[in-house]
């Protein structure tokens, strides 16, 4: 994929961080080692993901930091809440969930920390499987320019400048600091990749700030011997990023995990049912970020990692001190998430009351998803003027989020709106390529398409067909019975039955 002028243009913190240094010593040298600046960290999303705040046209937006993504982009969730027009490029992008169309979009400044950049085209990831938390992804080009600290701990990022520093240690921070050199990196990407050890077998890894929790990819995982846990208690549910596919965790037990100087026992970890980048094993995620300290030390090419504690690869969700924390400290995000976690029973007993406090105090701070989650729970409970009022609310602040439409539709006809209905549905979906996924659905539900159109759309997506057929089959059962077609939406729900594991919904 080609560079953009305007991707060009977000060198500008390249060039504060080379600035002349303060005056040295001529003989010897000393080393420099300089703060140049420092971002704060935020949790964001029902992943959670580790973003800090920047601004697009003047207006706050949420930035990913994504040393992972080779490139920095906008998403959709921008895009449409500014009104940003987006024009082809003819290029796509490679995820692990798939292909993605690549759009651009005129700004007129982008702003990250101290760095901003004018007027210029931006690359737009198209597809990412659901509406992002984030209106930004900015990643390793613009990270890595310079060294950079990732204190996940204390919810700091740190730039650094280096001056006659080649042969100094840089871990200042503590006395259990230990080093790993750069083996090599992919492409344009200055993402390092770096030599871990599974069970004695030398791999390649990198640091992925964009992942929440690290994997190892199923073909490693094959060439190591290890042994997968397929049974129902060994999934770890499926994630999603770039691309539309969703991909099953599995999990899976390291005898013997070395990272440098580091070694882990018995280290939980997911197995992906995919390939990775190029030439990469194991991506080390958020979990691995906050129970240690890191430096990118670009200038000598080398990592420098401690250990902090706690367990650095946290595959199942629970309710672990650091989310209790965020969700306490009025983290709407961390609500929801812990409201999900109690619904779902995932590593603590059910407990519904809990969840719905926990999702009452995500709605009382207008936490978009929460009012989605509450719409849907509104309507499965039959009240469907309340769950319009709440879906409508949570669409007024995700005008990317084309599932919650097609729910809104449901809720408005229930409530005796048909015309009103279908006016926001169709306003809805007039944004955005008409293939992509919901479309189909919205079409059925306008009655722009039959039935069997809409099952011959979903099956065309040959890695997702499955999914996506179940999808359109809940969405028909939902619209039959909001009809009162009583025997109809039965029929489907027995097809769902008999080829779905549950209703789907997304």
């Amino acid at each position: 994929m080609t560079t953009s002028p305007f991707s060009r243009g977000l060198a500008l913190l390249g060039v504060l961080l080379c600035a002349s240094p303060a005056d040295a010593d001529d003989n010897p040298p000393k080393c420099q080692y300089v703060m140049v600046a420092e971002l704060p960290l935020n949790y964001t999303g029902l992943g959670l993901q580790v973003t800090t705040e920047g601004s697009i046209n003047d207006t706050k937006a949420v930035m990913l930091v994504d040393t992972g993504a080779y490139r920095s982009m906008l998403t959709r969730t921008a895009t449409d809440r500014l009104d940003l027009s987006l024009g082809p490029t003819g290029e796509y992008a490679i995820g692990i969930g798939g292909f993605s169309r690549v759009y651009a979009a005129r700004v007129n400044e982008f702003k990250v920390g101290p760095s901003r950049s004018g007027k210029g085209r931006m690359p737009v990831i198209g597809d990412m499987g659901s509406a992002p938390a984030e209106d930004a992804i900015v990643g390793a080009p613009f990270l890595l320019q310079t060294d950079l600290e990732f204190a996940l701990a204390e919810k700091k990022l740190r730039f650094f400048r280096p001056s006659n520093c080649k042969n100094t240690f840089l871990g200042y921070w503590g006395d259990n600091v230990f080093e790993i050199p750069f083996e090599s990196h992919y492409g344009s990407s200055p993402n390092p990749h770096f030599y871990v050890e599974v069970n004695g077998q030398q791999m390649e890894a990198m640091i992925d700030s964009g992942a929440v929790t690290s994997s190892m990819f199923s073909a490693a995982a094959k060439r190591a011997g290890l042994k997968i846990d397929k049974q129902e208690s060994g999934r770890l549910g499926s994630v999603v990023g770039i691309g539309t596919d969703r991909v099953a965790r599995w999990r899976t037990t390291i005898d013997s995990l070395r990272i440098g100087a580091e070694k882990v026992s018995n280290a939980e970890m997911a197995v992906l049912e995919a390939d990775g980048p190029p030439e990469v094993d194991i991506i080390l995620g958020d979990d691995f970020l906050r129970a240690h300290r890191v430096l990118f030390a670009m200038s000598q090419k080398k990592l420098y990692i401690s250990y902090l504690g706690g367990e650095p690869f946290k595959q199942t969700r629970a309710v672990e001190p650091w989310l209790v924390q965020e969700a306490e400290g009025g983290n709407a995000d961390a609500q929801l998430v812990l409201s999900s976690i109690y619904r779902s029973g995932s590593g603590v007993p059910k407990d519904a009351k809990e969840a719905d406090a926990w999702l009452d105090k995500a709605v009382a701070l207008g936490h978009p998803q929460a009012y989605l989650q509450a719409g849907y729970r509104l309507l499965a409970a039959r009240r469907f003027g309340e769950a319009a009022s709440r879906l409508r609310s949570a669409l007024d602040a995700m005008p990317a989020e084309r599932t919650g439409a097609l729910w809104l539709y449901l809720a408005r006809l229930q409530s005796g709106q048909p015309d009103l209905a279908k006016r926001e549905l169709e306003a809805a979906f007039a944004r955005g390529d008409r293939d992509d996924w919901p479309v189909p659905v919205a079409d059925f539900y306008l009655g722009r398409i039959d039935a069997a159109a809409l099952l011959d759309a979903a099956g065309k997506e040959r890695r997702s067909s499955k999914a996506r057929t179940c999808s359109a089959t809940s969405f028909m059962a939902e619209l039959y019975s909001a009809q009162g077609d009583n025997a109809q939406a039965e029929s489907m729900r027995q097809s769902l039955r008999a080829h779905c594991a549950a209703p789907a919904k997304t």
